[in-house]
Formats: C-alpha cells, structure tokens, sequence
C-alpha cells in the first residue's frame, strides 16, 4: 500500500513537472513570437505522449528549442555599403582636413602676425587628438551611446568649433575651438566610422576597410588643395565657415550608420539532453515536501524571463566587463612585462615626428620662392603617395614574405635619406618628388604599426598594446610641431629644421635593428 502511494505521489509529480515545463515553454513563445503556441493540447495527451516516450512506443523529436539567444549577425553587405561609404566619406573628410594643416598654418600666421610655435599648436593638437580620439569613444560606448550617436554628435559638435573658429579674435580662442573641439569631434568620428563598419562584415571584412581606409589617402590629395584655393579667394576666415559646412555632413555619414539589432535565435539540443534536463527537474521537484518546489518555480520563471528580456544582473556583468576591458587598454601587466615593449614604444614615439612633415612642408615651400598653390600640390602628392605605399607594403609583408621588422627598418632609414634631402630641394619637382619618397616611406610605418604590434604581443593582446602606442603617438604629434616651431622661431631657418627630424628619425631607424635581432631570434609572439 506505502508503494502504491508513493507511485502515485511520484506520477502526480511528474505530471506537475511536465505541465509546468508546457507552461513556461508556452510563456517563452509568446514573449517572443506573440503566441502561445498551440494551448489546446490537454493535460491527458501531454501525459499520454510522456508514457509513449518512456515506453519506447513514440520516438522523441531530433531536436527541441531549449533557449532564446539575441545575436548580431553581420549582413555582409546590404545596408553593409551604405555604412561603408559613410566610413569612406568620413575618413576621407578627417584626413583631408588634418593634412591640410601646413595650409592653414601659413593663412593663420599672416592674420594672427604670432610666432610659428605658438601657431603651430592648432595643427599640432588637431593632430595629436586623432590619436587620444579611440579610449574616448570606448568610454562612450560604455555608457551605452551608439556608434551612430557618437558620429552624430560628433559630426554637429566639430562643425560649430569650425564657424565658431571663423569669429575667433586671436589664435588662443582658435586652439581651443579649432584645434581643442573640432580635434576631439574628429577624432570621435573617425574611430567610431572604422569601428562599426566591422561589425557589418566578416567574410568581405578586408575589402570594406580597404574600401574605408582608400578615403584618407583621397581626402588628402583633394582636400589640400581645395583649402589653398578655398583660402586664396574667401580668406581664412571664410574657409572656415565652408570647413564648418563640410564637417556637418558627417552628422549624415553618422545618421547611415543605424546600430544593428540583435536578431532572437533558437538554439536547439538533442532530445537526450532534454531527457537528462527532465530527470534533473523531477530529481528537484522529489525534494519540494517543504516548499523547495515552489522556490524552483520562482527561479525557473526567472530564468525565462532573463532570456526573453535580459535582467539586470546580466546587464550589470556586461558592464562590468566592458569596465575592465577598457581598463586593460592601459593597465595590462603583460604588455609592460613584455621585454621588446620599451623599444617599440620609443620608435613609434621618434616616428611620429615625420607628422610635422605636412606641417611645415608648405612653409618651407613658401620659403624657397614657390607659389602656396605649388605648396598645396605637395601635400596633395603626398596624400596620393600614400594609398599606394600601404597597398605596396603589404604586399612585400604578406607576399614576398619580407619580415615587418626588416620593412620597419627600410622605412626609417628611407625616412632619414628623405627628410635631409628637402633643404636641398629649390624647385617644385624636386620638392614633389622628395615629398612623395618620404610618404612612402613614412606611410609603410603607418601600415606596419598594427602589424608590428601583433607580432611582438600577440593579437590576444592587440587592443591593449596598440592604444598603449598610439597615446605615445599622439604624444609625439602634439609635441614635435611646437619644438619645431620653436626652433624656427629661435634660427628663422627650416633646413636646420628637418635636419633635426632626420636626426631624430635616425635613432629610431638605429632602434629597429633591435626589433630585426629580435625578430630573426624567435622573441616575437607571432
């Protein structure tokens, strides 16, 4: 008779099980497709299908839906080229404006009448903010703003710093509106363009940022000439009213770049493991004879819920992963523990210097007796130098199998030949020329940086080492053009101006025969 209850307990247990197992897969269904599926199926036929089961007379379905996931799958295209065309068009605007400097230098100098060095600060921190621009939008994206909203406001922000640059009563109010704001602005633009346009690709992933990428080289063969002939008819001050016009389309290229959804997946399990899912509920439900049941209840509609809707517990973890993500970008105890870390630091901090180059090249021009449009055109060479040096270089990387450290020292030491030879150069061709030698030199350091760093800490360690290099690379862009400023202001002469860049760049190129030892010895991690 003690049996015979305790079957009948355990049936009646089973059977609550199995209805509540219904319930909630019913709750799931509707939570997210809108309907519950079909509710007419009664309590005897969902007994009668269980006894089937355990009896060996029905087969259990292949697959049963167990899990609501919400995953960003990348559409590889689609609206993918729409946000790829944005990513172009807003690298090709930030380049463009960023490697017009030198121009704009000279126009400053004749309203300000202040000295190079103090001039100099625009540029240089317009410049170094492109580099400080990525651990800032990490920590907006932290505080759950979108790469669209970022661009957006970044777009609209950096266009009232440019007409505002336009009523600027001296050079100090335009370091902070131009070179301060409008820096920041861009810099927002051009990390969270680049960033979300690889969330829409994965197998056509390259060829969308090679895409991308081409819009720097474009910006800056059209857009320095475009400021020369911009200033030569509307003045400075005009030219940053257009500035300011040409800035507030990147609220546009930002409004193209919608977040994407995440898309609900089902994820399915075999029916053995539903069978052990069920046996480990019954096991559960054998012990509720003081209310365990009940708390088993409560939690499992929790769970259903947490996956439907997603709890605050798992938003909290998110952020708190995102929160030490961020914080390894600059606290990672591997990278400094790293033995190769101190010497690749200091080259890239050394070749930074070759940024003053578009700075000061249309001074040095002008110097020389050259028209500011033929100053102009320089840049523009060097802007169109440099697509084709980076496509080049990683070609010898990758298909000549050149290894990067031996094509890092070339261009250091091509960097040094190149920057001694312009105080010889008295004529626009060989001004032109020399210009588009170093930019290929200078911009093979430019695509071997993420390369570089990759090899020597391993891509697990990537993001933490390439944002540690390129504040130091920032550094040296908002650092080199005021000493160089200073020093011309102190000699009134450029040639003892890039005499000093070659010579910092040679200690650099000296540097990298470490990194080619080292390389050749097996101490990369790639």
């Amino acid at each position: 008779m003690a049996f015979a209850t305790i079957a009948n307990m355990q049936k009646s247990q089973e059977k609550g099980v199995l209805l509540l197992e219904k319930a909630l897969e019913m709750d799931k269904m509707e939570a997210t497709f809108g309907f519950r599926g079909d509710s007419n199926i009664s309590e005897e036929s969902t007994t009668r299908g269980l006894s089937e089961i355990e009896n060996g007379t029905k087969e259990p379905e292949d697959k049963v839906f167990t899990e609501v996931e919400n995953e960003i799958a990348p559409p590889d295209g689609g609206w993918g080229w729409a946000v790829c065309f944005a990513a172009f068009m807003t690298n090709f605007t930030v380049s463009g404006i960023i490697c017009s400097n030198g121009i704009v230098l000279l126009a400053l100098i004749d309203l300000y009448n202040e000295s190079v060095s103090k001039t100099s600060l625009v540029g240089a921190i317009i410049s170094g903010a492109s580099m400080f621009g990525g651990p800032f939008v990490l920590l907006l994206v932290l505080f759950k703003a979108s790469h669209r909203q970022i661009m957006m406001v970044g777009g609209v922000v950096s266009a009232a710093a440019a007409v505002a640059s336009t009523f600027a009563p001296n050079i100090e109010t335009l370091i902070f509106t131009y070179g301060v704001l409008a820096g920041m602005s861009l810099a927002m633009n051009f990390f969270a363009a680049n960033i979300i346009l690889g969330f829409y690709f994965t197998k056509k992933r390259a060829l969308a940022l090679g895409i991308a990428n081409s819009g720097s080289g474009s910006g800056n063969f059209l857009l320095s000439y475009l400021t020369e002939r911009s200033i030569s008819f509307y003045g400075i001050r005009g030219t940053f009213f257009l500035i300011g016009g040409l800035l507030l389309n990147l609220t546009v290229y930002g409004a193209l770049c919608r977040p994407l959804k995440p898309i609900s997946k089902q994820s399915s399990s075999s029916s053995e493991n539903q069978q052990t899912s069920t046996h480990e509920k019954r096991n559960i439900a054998f012990k509720s004879e003081d209310g365990s049941k009940e708390r088993q209840d409560k939690e499992t509609a929790s769970s259903c819920q947490s996956v439907n809707e997603g709890t605050d517990v798992q938003k909290i973890e998110k952020e708190r992963v995102s929160v030490s993500q961020v914080l390894s970008l600059y606290c990672d105890k591997t990278i400094f523990k790293n033995k190769l870390f101190g010497l690749l630091a200091v080259i890239f901090l050394l070749w930074s210097v070759g940024d003053s180059m578009s700075i000061y090249l249309p001074a040095y021009a002008d110097s020389v007796g050259l028209s500011r449009s033929e100053g102009a055109l320089v840049i523009s060479v060097v802007g169109f130098t440099s697509t084709i040096s980076q496509i080049v270089v990683g070609f010898l990387a990758d298909v000549v199998h050149i290894p990067i450290s031996n094509l890092l020292c070339i261009s250091l030491i091509g960097m040094v030949v190149t920057i001694a030879s312009v105080p010889h150069c008295q004529s626009f061709a060989a001004l032109a020329a020399t210009a588009a030698a170093f930019s290929t030199s200078y911009n093979f350091g430019v695509a071997l940086r993420i390369a570089m760093v990759a090899a020597v800490f391993g891509v697990e360690n990537m993001s933490s080492g390439f944002s540690l290099i390129s504040i130091l690379m920032g550094i040296g862009y908002s650092v080199f053009p005021i000493g160089t400023g200073v020093v011309y202001d102190a000699t009134r002469s450029f040639s003892i101006v890039f005499y000093a860049y070659s010579a910092i760049v040679s200690l650099a190129a000296i540097l990298s025969f470490g990194l080619v030892y080292a390389q050749r010895k097996g101490q990369f991690v790639e």
